[in-house]
Order: C-alpha cells, then structure tokens, then sequence
C-alpha cells in the first residue's frame, strides 16, 4: 500500500449502511467470464429438467429467477451466513440460517453450532462447536437486508478452540496500551488463480510456461493479464459488503492478483481480510476457477505470493515518530523467528532472499528496499513520520495472528537494554 490514509468507522464491528438500491452480485454475470454460453439443447420428458422462459433473445433459467429474487417485499426475515475458519486454519466455511429481522450489530445475533468432527476441529464423540457471531457484513450474492456474519469459534464450555486465533488477538487488542496507539493495518493480500482441472495458474499453457515475469505486473492486454473480471467482481463484491478494500491490481507471475483492504484498526483488519477472502472464495467457485493462497505454487524463476502488511501506531504517525518507527524495527529484530514461525506455511519456498524477499533466515530492514524483511517508505523517511511493512508474511497467512503479534512485539514486549544495544548496532541503527 503506497500511504496509510484515515480508518473507516467499522472498526466497532457495525454493519455498514449500503444503499438498499444496490444490486447484489447474480449468477448470470460469471457467464462471460471464461466460457461462451451454449444454447440450451431439448432433452427427452423422461430427464429432468429445469424448464426456461424465453425473453427477447436471452433464455432465463427459472432457478436463476429464484437466486436472484429480493424477499423484502414479502418478508422481514433475513438470511444471515455464518462464516468460520476450518480445522486446516487457511479454509472458509459456512452455512445458513433464517433470522427473524434485519440486524445491525452481532449482538443480536443468536451463537450456533456445527459438527467439528467434518472440519477436522473436534472428534466424533465430542463434535460440537459453538460459533459466536463477531461482525457483519452486507451479503453481495443473495442482496436485500441479508448478510455476512464473521464467526470465532468454541467448545460449549465456552473455551476458544486451538484454531480459533481470533480469541487471543482480540485480548491483545483491548489491552490499554494498544488502544491508546490505536494500530491502523493495511494488509496486501495475494493470491493465483488455477485452473480447475489441472491446477496450473490462469493463462498458462497446460504443462507449459508463459513468456519472463515483466510485461504483466499491472499489465493490459489478452496476452498478459488472466483473471482480470474476477479481481473486478471481487472489488465489486467487497464495497458491496462493507469491507474496507482500498485497491487491486495484477502482480508480476501472470495469473496472480492484489487486492489491499485497510487501513484498518486493530481486530477490524482480520475480520475484514477472513470476509475479502471469503467473498474470493465463492467468486471463483462461480467462476470455475480454483483460488490459492500457496506462497510460492510454481517453484523457480517466478514470483511466490505475499501478504504484506503495512503497520502504524498513533506515536509513529505524529512528529517523531520516525524514531518511534526505528524502536519497532528493533523490536522485530529481536523476535525473529516468532514472527517467521507465524507467518504462514510453506513461507520458505518464498523467502529465499529472491523475487523481492529477504532471506527467511536473516533479518534487514531498509528505506524503499523490497528485498528487506522490514520496508520504510521514502515519503515516511522524508517526513519524519509514518508507518512501516513487514513483508514476510505469506499470502496464506492468518491475520489475525499477524496484525496481534506486531501490535504485541511493538507495543507490549519490552527486551533487555543489552539485548536491544546489540541488535541496534548489528543494524547499524541509532535510536
């Protein structure tokens, strides 16, 4: 993200008020994404079938007419998707439920359950799981007054459960002295889109390679952008819903995508993130296409994916705070291989010290230098004051996880005077 901004105000877990005249995201619409509709062929009476009506020129299946239709004229009740991450820590899941009225904040929504056993999160004879409903998004597939809950999840005695990473980075979040920083994060999430048959990335020739990384970062034309209408439905999707987006574009191995969402405060930034990549999910799912969030899925000379992330404190951001900045990046020296045990698996295929990386073994920190664990921006060097990016997560890290553990290194942990002397001049760093 080039510039830390101002936050929104969803940083209290309100639903944002969308017009009620948006439209929400139909099924018709992935019918161009990658595949010529077919005129539709009669089939014998003894099939089934689901009939269709003809309109002008255009067939329109009845079961779409029922996808897309809006109940708020004919009812208050809603439909709310309970969204929770699953047993592998990485994947989406979901189902739904009637609520009786429209809601505007996750207290009013009732906690519910799920068998734990099918997700890998609980066994057979003890399987149930409690979610407990934490923020509400629009839902940009169904519309109307329905929406998208962000669930944690716990044992019926009310113990958060091993994956639930949301429990300890909302107690680091509430703690004084975070909150009188009040963190602002703005999280670059990559990922590649595949193929579904043979997962290799969109565009690329099945078994074969496209030409060097270079003509396709931000790049135009048939022949160097693969997926663009879904990183467009997604961007779509996420202002629908409220999440705070903030940009995309395409990156520099063809078939990969950006999107950024923030800046954001404190637990508002993995909340925001787990619904983006949600709505990712169910895009391509439309779409025919499989989404990965594997930090390096092609190995050699060719970009792995990331998931930078921009961080700033209300002393960073005020006069001085440069010196602020610097006392953070010692911080980070020193805990190292925490941040790197936690930030994401199968990071080091990605952090070789190539491709824009730094080396996951050692830890750098330069001014506009891509290839440091740490980046200052010139314009933060410039003014005195600003934020900095720890670009070692990977793109299939937990932000949850991330956002709480550089609020926690920077603002709760305090090393030894010796041990922060060594490191500042290993770093060669006057603070």
């Amino acid at each position: 993200m080039a510039q830390i901004l101002a936050p929104s105000p969803q940083w209290q877990m309100r639903m944002t008020k969308n017009s009620t005249n948006a439209s929400p995201m139909t099924s018709n619409m992935w019918s161009s994404l990658f595949l010529k509709q077919k005129k539709a062929t009669p089939k014998t009476s003894a099939k089934f079938r689901v009939l269709a009506l003809q309109s002008g020129n255009s067939t329109i299946n009845r079961v779409e007419d029922l996808l897309n239709m809006d109940t708020t004229p004919y009812t208050d009740k809603i439909i709310a998707e309970y969204i929770w991450i699953g047993g592998s820590g990485i994947d989406t899941r979901s189902k739904s439920r009637t609520i009786s009225k429209p809601v505007e904040h996750p207290s009013e929504l009732p906690k519910w359950n799920y068998d734990g056993s099918s997700t890998g999160q609980a066994p057979g004879e003890d399987s149930e799981v409690i979610l407990y409903p934490q923020a509400i998004f629009k839902d940009p597939f169904r519309g109307g007054n329905n929406i998208l809950v962000i669930c944690d999840t716990y044992t019926p005695a009310g113990e958060p459960i091993p994956t639930n990473k949301r429990h300890k980075a909302a107690e680091i979040f509430s703690n004084k002295k975070v909150v009188d920083e009040i963190p602002w994060y703005g999280i670059e999430q990559e990922y590649t889109l595949l193929q579904t048959n043979v997962k290799w990335p969109l565009g690329w020739p099945v078994g074969g390679y496209p030409g060097p990384q270079g003509p396709y970062y931000c790049g135009a034309g048939a022949d160097k952008s693969f997926g663009r209408d879904i990183s467009d439905a997604h961007y779509k999707a996420c202002l629908y819903a409220g999440i705070n987006i903030s940009g995309t574009n395409g990156e520099v191995m063809p078939g990969q995508w950006e999107f950024q969402v923030g800046p954001s405060v404190g637990i508002e930034a993995g909340d925001h993130i787990w619904c983006a990549r949600y709505l990712l999910e169910r895009i391509t799912e439309q779409a025919g296409v499989v989404l990965s969030l594997d930090p390096k899925p092609i190995e050699g000379d060719w970009n792995g994916a990331g998931c930078h992330t921009n961080y700033s404190t209300k002393s960073m951001r005020e006069e001085g705070g440069f010196e602020v900045i610097k006392k953070a990046i010692l911080n980070l020296s020193l805990r190292h291989k925490e941040h790197i045990s936690a930030y994401g698996e199968g990071n080091e295929r990605r952090l070789t010290g190539k491709h824009e990386t730094a080396s996951i073994n050692t830890f750098s920190w330069g001014v506009a230098n891509r290839g440091c664990s740490i980046r200052v921006g010139r314009e933060t060097e410039q003014k005195g004051k600003g934020y900095l990016e720890d670009r070692r997560p990977a793109s299939n890290m937990d932000p949850y996880i991330v956002t709480s553990l550089l609020a926690e290194t920077t603002l709760l942990w305090e090393p030894t005077l010796e041990a922060e002397s060594l490191a500042a001049q290993k770093l060669k760093m006057n603070v």
